[in-house]
């Protein structure tokens, strides 16, 4: 019969191998049983080929982690040959990391397999496809191109630390990058470590943390700036109309194209960001233009077009260049536009939140702490006399259908 050691302890003695497992695993008690199946790898046999099977305990749980590794013969002298190949890595194996095997591969020897930052994001890429929606996808794909082109792609993932996720940072700010894309950027890379963790892949994740955002009022488009751009020339009565639905539903970018009108009601889907869906009453004015805006989608000019609401953005960007506007207003201000005139309208914040489509109450307070003096500047039209005794946002109050006044002009 055969005799196979492990350093100095014969198998075949049992005292003495109780006695070296007691040793590497201190109280051998708190293993039980295990405690000859954890001191080294064994064989297994699965459908007629046999395995190598590897046990370990983590050093910071109790969790008993198995990893069977194919040997690919149904021969019991080279399973035992080809173990003997395993036990000279399995301690590495134990710490995490994978080995090319030469009966696994084209290789002669084994060989560190590291699984690198290419590999990572393809795999997570990959499972989130078909579940998320296009526009994230394609966000995160934009987030970790800019983080492998940083690193490198053959950047093994175990090696990533807190020091390569500052310089990710630095390298998104050379780009040009703003705080708030970064943030998003560093979110997405933050989502992949985590699904790593979960999966063992990863023992842990570097600190990932988002850049403090210096609090400053929503930019918005006052009423002067609206009216400016409703009467220029060269813009056509369709852009103005859309962007005068925009501002008095408050809706994102690309949610009228997934949205459909059902009496006097639009239905947004859970699609969109606030991941929960949202309906909102439209008068007949803005029915009518939502019509026709989903005419010019589906049938007109807009079906054309690759990226519709890049195509609105750019126009409307093009109208706040031309009026003079400040350059950090854009198309999204119509968005906070919409929520500082609700509140104007004596709107409670909890009805905003609803109308607004936020998944917290918090993201619709920062609308609430606006400088009175501003908005009586930028919205004179809507402050009334008593506006110094009007409460914003800090407790609910009768909801406004409309606010009294003109309707812009559109020429």
């Amino acid at each position: 019969m055969l005799t196979y050691t492990n350093n100095q302890f014969p198998y075949t003695d049992k005292s003495i191998h109780q006695d070296s497992t007691a040793s590497i695993f201190g109280d051998i008690s708190v293993y039980g049983s295990l405690r000859k199946e954890l001191a080294m790898a064994t064989l297994k046999k699965r459908r007629g080929n046999w395995y190598a099977r590897v046990l370990w305990i983590k050093s910071n749980s109790e969790r008993q982690t198995e990893k069977q590794i194919p040997l690919r013969t149904n021969s019991k002298v080279t399973a035992y040959e080809r173990l003997a190949e395993v036990k000279k890595v399995e301690n590495d194996i134990k710490a995490g990391l994978e080995f090319s095997l030469p009966w696994l591969s084209e290789t002669t020897s084994t060989k560190i397999k590291r699984f690198t930052l290419n590999d990572a994001i393809n795999q997570w890429i990959s499972k989130r496809k078909g579940k998320m929606r296009n526009k994230t996808i394609e966000l995160n794909e934009l987030g970790l191109g800019y983080f492998a082109d940083c690193l490198g792609k053959t950047c093994p993932l175990k090696t990533i630390n807190s020091n390569h996720i500052d310089l990710f940072i630095d390298y998104m700010a050379s780009k040009g990058l703003g705080t708030t894309t970064i943030n998003m950027h560093l979110r997405t890379v933050k989502a992949m470590f985590r699904h790593y963790l979960k999966v063992d892949k990863l023992d842990k994740i570097p600190l990932i943390e988002q850049i403090k955002l210096n609090k400053r009022d929503p930019i918005y488009i006052t009423d002067d700036e609206f009216q400016s751009i409703m009467e220029l020339d060269w813009m056509d009565k369709f852009y103005k109309q859309v962007f005068l639905f925009y501002r008095e539903t408050g809706m994102r970018l690309r949610e009228p194209m997934m949205s459909v009108l059902e009496g006097p009601w639009i239905d947004i889907p859970n699609e969109s960001k606030g991941k929960a869906g949202r309906s909102i009453k439209l008068d007949t004015k803005l029915q009518s233009i939502f019509t026709e805006l989903k005419d010019w989608l589906e049938n007109g000019y807009g079906s054309t077009l690759k990226d519709k609401g890049g195509h609105f953005s750019k126009m409307f960007k093009k109208a706040l260049r031309e009026i003079g506007a400040k350059d950090d207003k854009h198309f999204h201000s119509l968005r906070h536009t919409y929520a500082v005139r609700k509140l104007i309208a004596e709107t409670s914040i909890y009805e905003l939140k609803l109308l607004m489509g936020h998944s917290s109450v918090t993201t619709t307070e920062e609308y609430s702490n606006m400088n009175l003096k501003r908005v009586a500047q930028d919205f004179s039209t809507f402050v009334t006399s008593n506006l110094n005794e009007t409460k914003f946002g800090n407790m609910d109050t009768d909801i406004m259908d409309t606010v009294k006044g003109e309707m812009l002009y559109i020429a």
